[in-house]
């Protein structure tokens, strides 16, 4: 409970990109409901626009996740153009400056991966 109230858009995944947590920030920002992601695999809930054939989103989300998992630090990532499709199926236009961050079990091994995504498209729109 107190992981959702966090006023950031935050996610938790496991390393095999399994969303298992929130908050409630996060899910206001893309317009998305915690029963309908968690449990599912990151880019079956946010895969690439299919209109976008230079969308690159799930690749980059996936390279970052690697270098978290191969040095256990965390990897902040510049401005990235990630499209997200609206309760109608049609993608709108979305910038995020995201960071992960691994979380540790007790034998030092990443169980989890803390991924930080704040929106930026009002920014990265008014400087085009």
């Amino acid at each position: 409970m107190i992981f959702e109230s966090l006023p950031n858009q935050y996610l938790i995944v496991t390393p095999d990109l399994t969303i298992v947590a929130a908050t409630d920030s996060f899910l206001e920002s893309l317009g998305k409901v915690r029963e309908n992601i968690v449990g599912k695999a990151f880019v079956e809930v946010f895969p690439d626009n299919p209109d976008n054939p230079g969308a690159k989103g799930t690749e980059i989300f996936q390279g970052s996740i690697d270098r978290v998992l191969a040095s256990g630090e965390t990897d902040v990532l510049p401005p990235v153009r990630y499209d997200i499709a609206n309760d109608d199926g049609v993608f709108e236009v979305r910038w995020f400056q995201p960071l992960n961050a691994p979380a540790f079990d007790r034998a030092g091994n990443v169980l989890y991966i803390l991924h930080g995504a704040e929106d930026i498209t009002a920014q990265m729109t008014k400087s085009s």
